[in-house]
């Protein structure tokens, strides 16, 4: 009999990252193109600082950091080609 592999568990970054993600694709954040994330104290900052890196490579995103930790996030409407 086979063994079924044990699910993987999600890495503190993998969590994040789905967290946030949850939020830019919320009805409102879509609406208005835009949503204020910030890192809750038991995510690692390793994690958050990674996210941010990858968020600011990405050229449609512009970042605004706040003095209180949190990141205002803004993308532009994708372009249909």
């Amino acid at each position: 009999m086979a063994r079924k592999a044990l699910p993987r568990t999600p890495t503190p970054y993998e969590l994040l990252a789905l967290r946030i993600k949850k939020q830019i694709l919320s009805p409102r954040a879509q609406a208005s193109r835009c949503v204020l994330v910030s890192r809750l104290p038991e995510e690692p900052l390793d994690a958050w600082e990674q996210l941010l890196e990858d968020l600011a490579d990405e050229e449609s995103v512009t970042m605004a950091k706040r003095e209180d930790g949190a990141v205002h996030l803004t993308w532009t409407a994708p372009t249909s080609d």
